[in-house]
């Protein structure tokens, strides 16, 4: 099926909205591997300067429930209806089982492919964790014909610069290019979906370096509370149970076979969607596809087979002595429904109504009217599978952490009973669609939004539906999830606290057990937590009967490593300050940060590119271009 008004309806939208950028797409057309674009010369074509990345500035769209229907509240109140876009869409699947989405805008001088598949941590294995995150990384960094590091001097050398992202349920590579290199960087993701083929040194550099990211990750302030959230919010449910990140015995022991075994199981062409996005001609792009993708075959991995989620039914807690901390910090957390589910718009904007921005009410309350925190940040996921939705408040220096929560709660328990007000709910519509169409602005972002949709809806074109579905959303139904989904009994609370000073009175919530500095502890009360030992010294995951301990996945699972790409925030990672913070519906920054960000946003990991020139490619590949 295909959908128009492609760029027009969205460039009047960013105009309206005085969210339009400077430098203003130029006409391209699709490109052969020559880089030349038919009809149209190289330097027009391209549209940005050899050697200069075309960077991607949105974060993909789209982790929000599926429900059908026009606003209700459309007809009543033409103010509030939400903008009519449409982004083209042409989807076509290959006899190999794979989904092209294809998205041209004749306007762009870019074109940015994105390939996501349909993998992530929630299928590793039980004693393998932190195997799709080395997957993920030796792909990234090398493919079946280049060696580690070419790839990214490949691109850049065209102008271009890719992107990695590996997260609990898919796995997405990004290539944005000018336009005239569409056949770069189909080829590109050919070669590497075929097999990777790294060396024993090779694998064990990723390995060394996945141990330092979780050593950085739990080293970093407040990153312990935010893992140790997670892990109890889905506690004695492993696919979201288990670190992302890999357990430190589980990397320690990695071995090459591992990555081989998973990626042979999981990376195959039935298990991925190609979306492509910008400045390319669909039927020369096809072209393309067929020749570099047709003779990849299937894997024969079974899809991932859910298991039962245990419903929680009492308050959870948890306490965390941070070396890196120099105030508390507080975080909630939730396990609600997944993004197909009817209610997850509305715990979406529920989100919004509590964090986005300095005037909504956990900001306003707790930042500007009491001055009892330096920041909030409001989030929900956007899994499939239960979904985390989270709340973190990093605090002044000299406020009570119990009064804080007595805050937080009290802001809860208001919205639930008596629902928000018309004016609140039309300023979270407004701040969601502003960042919604701002995030499509992208041609890289579009292609990772299309292909999330596909993967997750079985339609790329349910992506065009989502303003409708947000201004869909009524007061009642906001009063009725937050009454539903984030009632005390179902909730999970995390308290960090700065190192202790010598003689000072423990936390309130510490209780026995905390982790042995060599290992795994004992096990802590399933509804109360242990404190957690310091980076480095075994902090490990308490469940039930499995002994204190792992540390659980930072929210949207990591990507790259630090200084190797841009790292996404966990649950209670939050900018605080004056930093911009980009956030999704419901992943609101506070205090004086901007927040840019579109529904369902996840920042992408990048692998930048690399700045010293690379090697001609093999003449299999696409041809290099005249230098311009």
């Amino acid at each position: 099926m295909s959908r128009t008004l492609p760029r027009r309806a969205l460039t009047a939208a960013l105009a309206a909205l005085g969210l339009l950028c400077a430098g203003a797409p130029h006409l391209a057309a699709a490109a052969p591997p020559s880089g030349k674009a038919a009809g149209v010369p190289a330097s027009k074509a391209a549209g940005v300067p050899a050697g200069k990345a075309a960077r991607g500035g949105g974060a993909p769209i789209g982790k929000v429930a599926h429900t059908a229907g026009a606003p209700r509240s459309a007809a009543a109140a033409p103010a509030e209806a939400p903008l009519d876009l449409a982004l083209p869409v042409e989807r076509i699947t290959l006899k190999n089982g794979m989904r092209v989405v294809l998205s041209p805008d004749e306007s762009s001088p870019t074109v940015a492919v994105a390939v996501t598949y349909d993998a992530g941590s929630r299928d590793e294995p039980s004693g393998r964790s932190g195997v799709a995150r080395l997957v993920m990384d030796t792909m990234a960094r090398s493919s079946r014909s280049l060696p580690a590091g070419e790839p990214q001097r490949l691109v850049a050398e065209r102008g271009g610069e890719l992107h990695a992202e590996a997260d609990v349920d898919r796995t997405t590579f990004t290539a944005a290019l000018p336009a005239n290199e569409l056949a770069l960087a189909l080829w590109l993701e050919a070669d590497r979906m075929r097999a990777p083929a790294p060396s024993g040194e090779g694998f064990e550099a990723q390995r060394r370096d996945a141990l330092e990211r979780r050593g950085a990750v739990l080293g970093a302030a407040h990153g312990q509370g935010a893992i140790r959230l997670r892990e109890l919010v889905f506690q004695g449910y492993w696919p979201h149970e288990h670190p992302a990140l890999g357990e430190a015995d589980d990397l320690a022991g990695a071995e090459l076979s591992w990555a081989r075994d998973f990626h042979a199981a999981h990376y195959g062409p039935n298990r991925a969607v190609l979306a492509i996005a910008g400045g390319f001609d669909a039927g020369a792009a096809m072209a393309l596809v067929h020749e570099y993708f047709d003779g990849i075959p299937a894997v024969s991995a079974a899809p991932f087979k859910d298991v039962p989620f245990p419903e929680q039914t009492s308050q959870r807690t948890g306490v965390v002595r941070d070396s890196a901390a120099r105030a508390p910090s507080i975080l909630y957390g939730w396990a609600v429904p997944p993004p197909e589910h009817p209610d997850h718009h509305a715990l979406a904007l529920a989100a919004s109504l509590l964090g986005r921005g300095e005037s909504s009410r956990l900001p306003a309350l707790l930042v500007g009217n009491k001055a009892v925190a330096r920041s909030v940040r409001v989030a929900i996921d956007g899994h499939r599978g239960p979904d985390l939705f989270s709340i973190d408040v990093r605090l002044a220096e000299d406020a009570r952490v119990g009064d804080v929560e007595k805050l937080i709660e009290g802001e809860i328990r208001a919205l639930a009973t008596a629902g928000p007000s018309q004016a609140e709910l039309t300023r979270a519509r407004r701040l969601l669609q502003s960042a919604f169409v701002a995030g499509l602005a992208d041609a890289s972002a579009r292609a990772r939004a299309l292909g999330e949709h596909e993967l997750l809806f079985g339609d790329a074109a349910h992506l065009n539906g989502e303003l409708a579905r947000y201004f869909a959303v009524t007061r009642e139904d906001v009063q009725r999830v937050a009454r539903d989904h984030l009632g005390p009994t179902r909730r999970t609370i995390v308290e960090t606290y700065p190192p202790a000073t010598p003689g000072a009175a423990p936390p309130p919530r510490a209780s026995a057990g905390a982790p042995r500095a060599g290992g795994r502890a004992r096990a802590a009360a399933p509804e109360q937590d242990a404190e957690v030992a310091a980076p480095g010294k075994g902090a490990e995951k308490a469940a039930p009967g499995k002994g204190a301990g792992k540390a659980a996945p930072s929210k949207r699972a990591d990507k790259a490593a630090p200084g190797k790409g841009a790292d996404k925030a966990a649950p209670g990672k939050a900018a605080s300050g004056k930093g911009a913070d980009k956030a999704a519906p419901g992943k609101a920054a506070s205090g004086k940060g901007a927040d840019k960000a579109a529904p369902g946003e996840r920042p992408a990991k990048a692998h930048g590119a690399a700045s010293r020139p690379a090697p001609d490619p093999a003449p299999t590949k696409p041809a290099k271009p005249t230098k311009k």
